[in-house]
This record gives structure tokens, sequence and C-alpha cells, in this order.
């Protein structure tokens, strides 16, 4: 009798399997690549700041999976790529690529503050004006821009599909990201980011400091340093490849936009990618409706010291957001996690700056596993519809790839790679594969057909890099792989 319990068993898992919607489950290993460096900028002290992403991929056999860019927060002054590394990590065990970036930081300071904190982190807070923040909104919107082109022309190197890409980010890094989305016309780019007087000569009780590729940076002005020119197209100027940076979705861990994006019709624009909005709604940090970031913090719990927020910008955050985007005629694809918490008492200001204190200002992810699986389960449907509408894959122009040839997945891991022909060779090619110290693994000659193309597998093959290549009269192609 347990024949057919256990094929009855093993049918209910077929089909439960089946019915799982891609990129939910977490089911693969994956490895990660760091600190590939992706272009360099002129940051807003003139200096040229290169900048770096990490790469997470996993270990499926996808030939065109998502691709996922992440931003970290950090008031434009600080953090690293590092802290999303656990999105990376649960959203990379789903079957995305995920690359978490760094950009420029930095912005110009007051030139006077009387009474500043006496912290060195707190002392960096006091903005020259309200323009600094929204130009450090745009910088890094730019930059991020700049990242998604570059891993948009290297699909083939990392399986990916370019037209399934979201973006998302934490605080700073979140407002960096809707702008990313957002953001897609010259008509919407802010004032603030054209040409403006120099900045002031900062207060000597101040300090520069912000962070470059996750390294803390306090340099002394160099000449000019004080300029603020024209920051430029909406696009930037990094790896302008032909490859666009649109796409499809965005995700805000609690973010906002500045004030003059709903004026400029920024969620109005040609593309509207799908939102998802996390916050909680007494947030301390970055309001949930409209306000000015950091006010309660700063006008009640800075012991003593003079307020910061001063001259930051009002925004929206991602309450109002959400209500602008219910208001449009044709909405974008909406899904939104607000956990509700008792709004700062300024009358009782005392005991809510240490309930503020005890709770993190309420400026973090609740339950962050379930928020990933919420994220995956949102994103799938269009995905899916992404992934299933070729081309996903766009020829770079690379040698190889003008060739005609690919590998996927690469990495791999318990099955081999594929080999994918634009164009089957004429007559019968030469194929071997041999690791980075020229040992021979195996060779064969055969016709190729356009599409795939099976290749063997030596199961003792150890983990590392490997060349594939692909030869006859006309034409020599070698091809990199990676086995996890």
């Amino acid at each position: 009798m347990r024949k057919p319990i256990l094929c009855l068993l093993s049918i209910i898992l077929t089909i439960t399997l089946a019915a799982q919607a891609p990129f939910t489950q977490k089911q693969y290993a994956w490895q990660v690549e760091k600190n590939l460096v992706y272009g360099a900028a002129v940051n807003y002290l003139g200096l040229t700041d290169t900048l770096t992403l990490d790469l997470y991929k996993p270990l499926s056999a996808d030939t065109t999976r998502p691709l996922l860019v992440l931003v970290h927060g950090g008031a434009w002054l600080g953090g690293c790529k590092e802290d999303m590394a656990w999105l990376c990590e649960e959203m990379a065990a789903r079957g995305y690529v995920v690359a978490t970036v760094n950009y420029r930081k930095g912005w110009h300071k007051a030139f006077y503050v009387a009474n500043p904190a006496q912290a060195a982190d707190v002392n960096a807070l006091y903005a020259a004006d309200s323009l600094e923040i929204i130009r450090a909104i745009y910088r890094g919107m730019q930059d991020v821009k700049g990242a998604i082109r570059w891993l948009k022309a290297r699909v083939y190197a990392d399986s990916t599909c370019n037209h399934a890409v979201l973006v998302g980010g934490e605080s700073a890094g979140a407002f960096v990201a809707l702008a990313v989305g957002l953001l897609d016309r010259p008509v919407e780019k802010p004032a603030a980011c054209a040409a403006q007087p120099d900045a002031p000569v900062p207060g000597s009780n101040l300090v520069n400091k912000y962070t470059l590729n996750c390294l803390p940076q306090t340099p002394t002005l160099p000449p000019g340093a004080l300029v603020r020119p024209d920051l430029g197209s909406v696009d930037g100027t990094l790896n302008l490849n032909g490859h666009d940076a649109s796409v499809l979705g965005v995700v805000s861990f609690y973010g906002g936009l500045p004030s003059q994006a709903f004026a400029e019709n920024w969620l109005d624009g040609p593309n509207q990618p799908a939102l998802y909005l996390f916050h909680q709604t007494c947030d301390g940090v970055v309001p949930y409706g409209y306000g000015i970031p950091y006010y309660p913090l700063s006008a009640f719990c800075n012991l003593g010291f003079t307020p910061w927020h001063y001259n930051y910008p009002r925004v929206f955050g991602n309450g109002a957001i959400a209500a602008k985007v219910a208001a449009l005629p044709v909405p974008p694809p909406l899904r939104t996690e607000f956990f509700n918490c008792n709004a700062f008492d300024s009358n009782l200001a005392l005991f809510e700056c240490i309930r503020f204190n005890d709770n993190g200002s309420y400026h973090w992810v609740i339950n962050r596993a379930q928020r990933a699986e919420n994220i995956a389960a949102f994103f799938s449907p269009m995905l899916v519809a992404k992934l299933g509408s070729p081309p996903c894959l766009v020829d770079t122009g690379e040698s190889d790839r003008a060739a005609g040839f690919r590998l996927a997945p690469n990495p791999f891991s318990g099955t081999a790679p594929v080999l994918f022909c634009e164009k089957a060779p004429a007559g019968p090619v030469h194929l071997s594969l041999s690791d980075a110290q020229g040992r021979q693994f195996w060779q064969q000659t055969r016709v190729l057909v356009a599409g795939v193309n099976a290749l063997p597998l030596e199961p003792e093959l150890p983990p590392g890099l490997y060349y594939v290549q692909v030869s006859n009269a006309q034409m020599l192609v070698v091809l990199k792989s990676v086995k996890m």
C-alpha cells in the first residue's frame, strides 16, 4: 500500500511546486562578485569618485533572470553598498540577479552654526541650503541610472533580462531609487539642479564628511570646491551605451520625493513603474506624509544644540506618494505596507525622545524576510510577462557577442551551461573546455544549431574559471564560464 501513497504525495508535491509563482521561492545558492567598477563621476567638491557595485548571482539554470538594483541609505552622506546585503541575499535566493551600488555622497555645509551638536556625525548634517539635498538626490540618481545601463550592457555575462529590471532602496537610497524610476523627462529636472550661486565657505565648527565606496572621507576643500555647476541631464553621462535606464518597478523602504516632484509631475510621465512602498507612520527621519526630514529628532531631541533640519527641503513620504498614485487617472500597480505607530508628541518631548531612541526612530524594516517575500510576490507576474516577451537579451557589441555565441547560466553549478548561437555556423566546429591553467577536460567536433546547444558536463569538474573555445577555419571564439 505504500507505493500508491508515495505516488500520490509525489503528484501533490509536483502540483504544488508548479503552482508557485516564479521568482518567489527561496531555492538557490548564490555567489557575489565584489567591487565591480561601473564608472567614475565628479562629486560635489569637484573631485572624481570611482563608483563600485557588488553583484549577487543565483546558481540557477535560468538563462534570462530579473535584475534588481539596490541603493543604500545614509542621509546622502554615509552608508555603503553592503548595507543592502540582506535584501540581495533574499532576492538572489529567489532567482534574481541583484546589484547593490555605491554612489556619490556629500553636500555643502552651512557657513556658520552658533551651537552645533558635538558629535562629528551630527556636525556633518548642517546643510548650506535646501538645494543641497535635492542636488545630492539628483547626483545619486544619475549614478544609479549609469549602473543600470552598465548592467544592461552585460546581460549575456549575467544571464539577465534587460527589460525585467527593478530598482529599490532604503531611506536616502529610496529617494534615489524613486527618482531613477520617475524622473525620466528633461522637463522634470528640478530647478535646484541647474547652475546655482557658489556655496558658502562652511563653518569651521562643522565637519565636511561623507563616504566613498564605504570608506570615510574628510577632504580639505580643493580650489573651486564651492562652485555649484549645472548637474546636467536627467540621464547623466555614465555609460551612455545605447541602453536606457528604464525600470519595471521601484521598491521604496521609508523613502520619499522632494516636494517639487508633485508639481513637476514626476508621477505622470511616460514610464510609470510599479511601486512597492513600505513605511512606519511615525517615522522620525523621513516623514510618512509631508514634512521635513529629521524634524522631531532635530527640533526636540538634540540635547539643546542647534537644530539641523532648518535648511532641509520639504518632502513627500511614501504615504503621500501612495495617495497621489491612487488619484492618478491610470495608476501604476501599487503595493503598500504601512505600519501604524503613535506620532511624536512634542508636549511630551523628553519621554517621546526616549521612545523614539529605543525604537530606532521607527526608521527600519519590520520583519525583513516577510518584506522580501511580499516584494517577490508583488512583482512576479509583471516579471513573468516581461521575460515572456522577447527579445530579453540585447547584443552588447563585445567580440564574442558579435560572433553570436553566449553561455548561460553563468556562473553554473550542478548542471552544465548551454551554448546559445544566434546563427548556426556553416559546417562543423571544434568545441573544447579548458581551465585557467590550460588543462583540457573535453573536446568534440559537431554541427551547431541556431538556438540552444547542450554541452557535456564533467561531473568531477572543480569550482573555478573555465574557457569554452569554439573554432573552425573562419573563426575562433573563447567564452568564459565560472563553476561554483
